[in-house]
């Protein structure tokens, strides 16, 4: 048993010499000199020198100036016509906006003010009567005529006092107070009981686009349908 373990280990041993023989570089180690033997094309590789941090920022630097232009572009409105107006501005910038652009030249009668009411809630009303006592004189007769009618006994200001409808259109109450009086009914008030959030667009009237230099970054849309009321 021993002596075929031993010969079995000489045999193992003379192949591997053998094969060691026939192959030389797998007797040389991996330095330097061989891998570089080995390699494709060395003459191709460049080292190049480090880049400043300022060189190396400008392709980024590039990039923002280039979103910046973009935006700037878009809150500009680039709106191809006649007339563009603001979102809605708060009296401080409108009369700045307002005086910038006529300071670059744009006449004074191509710059508008447009006023657009928001909300709001008005009554047909009857009163303020000087007792309850006279309010109920009031509120039969209008039952005589077949009139509805809500008793007002809020804000003080109105109490005691009659509400004969109610409306989100002042020239809807105004409407109703005129076909009180046809019906015989006298006395009858339009009276805000919310008043209404009123907004202010800027709207400019040139077919020159040089004014946009003054304006800035603001935004500018073509100008609504409904202009609503203009200064």
């Amino acid at each position: 048993m021993l002596r075929a373990l031993v010969l079995l280990l000489l045999l193992v041993n003379v192949a591997l010499y053998g094969w060691l023989r026939s192959d030389p570089q797998a007797l040389q180690p991996d330095r330097e000199p061989q891998r570089l033997q080995r390699q494709v094309s060395p003459e191709a590789i460049q080292v190049l020198p480090d880049l400043p941090a300022s060189a190396a920022s400008a392709p980024a630097a590039a990039a923002s100036t280039a979103a910046s232009a973009a935006s700037v572009a878009l809150t500009s409105g680039d709106v191809d016509t006649g007339c563009v107006e603001t979102p809605p501005l708060e009296g401080v910038q409108l009369v700045a906006l307002k005086a910038a652009l006529i300071e670059a030249g744009v006449p004074a009668d191509a710059i508008a003010e447009r006023r657009q009411s928001q909300g709001g809630s008005w009554i047909a009303y009857l009163g303020r009567f000087s007792d309850a006592t006279v309010r109920q004189q009031r509120a039969s007769e209008l039952g005589r005529l077949n009139l509805k009618f809500d008793p007002v006994n809020a804000p003080a200001a109105l109490n005691p006092g009659l509400s004969l409808g109610r409306f989100s259109s002042k020239t809807n109450a105004a409407t109703r107070v005129e076909q009180l009086v046809r019906l015989g009914v006298h006395g009858a008030r339009v009276v805000t009981l919310t008043a209404p959030v009123v907004h202010r667009h800027l709207q400019v009237h040139a077919p020159d686009q040089a004014w946009r230099r003054a304006a800035g970054q603001q935004r500018f849309d073509r100008c609504a349908l409904d202009a609503g009321s203009t200064t």
